[in-house]
């Protein structure tokens, strides 16, 4: 993902083994999306969904989801790519 997004900083709070101040989703998107999707309340769901293109959330979920997500998190957003009418256009 060559995408350049600053993670609110409301978000801190899921990145507690991670020097928050440096990370960068440019350098880091799978590790900054696997702790969002797997941990992230509402507000992270949203966050995802408006800045993220469709087709980048669902590669990753596609190709990394069952191993960098827990099975729950990993169910849900397989429903969610498929939820057409919750994607920013």
């Amino acid at each position: 993902m060559d995408i350049d997004l600053i993670i609110p900083q409301e978000f801190k709070k899921y990145f507690w083994d991670a020097e928050f101040t440096k990370l960068n989703f440019k350098e880091h998107p799978k590790y900054i999306l696997s702790k969002l999707m797997t941990y992230g309340e509402i507000e992270a769901i949203q966050w995802i969904l408006k800045n993220l293109p469709q087709k980048e959330i669902t590669n990753f979920v596609n190709k990394y989801g069952n191993t960098k997500l827990d099975r729950r998190s990993y169910l849900f957003w397989s429903k969610i790519i498929d939820e057409n009418d919750l994607w920013k256009n």
